[in-house]
């Protein structure tokens, strides 16, 4: 499961940014993973509750956004969900698609004092 090693570069970015604005807690993280990302978010908040015991998070809450896959036709311009068309564009029939969202997996919110 390569979501706990994503989890603990998360915790690794968070000590950092904990570090650099001299931050005491962190309350809670949001993180947005894309649909397309290859990240499983229910393996991710499972990944959290193992590894936050051993950091300072233990009491800090992790919520995820799932980012909608989107694609763009390079043909006629048509933008819309990956998920209700496929990768055949439902404008003009094209193939000629661009992921422009959903692939996504960053920290979006820490909140901290």
């Amino acid at each position: 499961m390569h979501e706990l090693g994503l989890i603990y570069q998360v915790v690794k970015t968070v000590d950092e940014i904990k570090e650099e604005q001299s931050l005491t807690e962190v309350s809670s993280i949001t993180l947005q993973i894309g649909e397309m990302s290859d990240v499983v978010p229910k393996y991710i908040e499972q990944a959290w509750l193992t590894a936050k015991d051993n950091t300072d998070y233990e009491n800090t809450t992790l919520s995820v956004e799932i980012v909608e896959a989107r694609a763009r036709c390079l043909d006629c311009s048509y933008e819309g969900s990956v998920k209700s068309f496929g990768f055949v564009c439902p404008e003009c029939a094209s193939q000629r698609l661009k992921i422009i969202s959903g692939r996504e997996f960053l920290i979006k919110e820490i909140v901290a004092k």
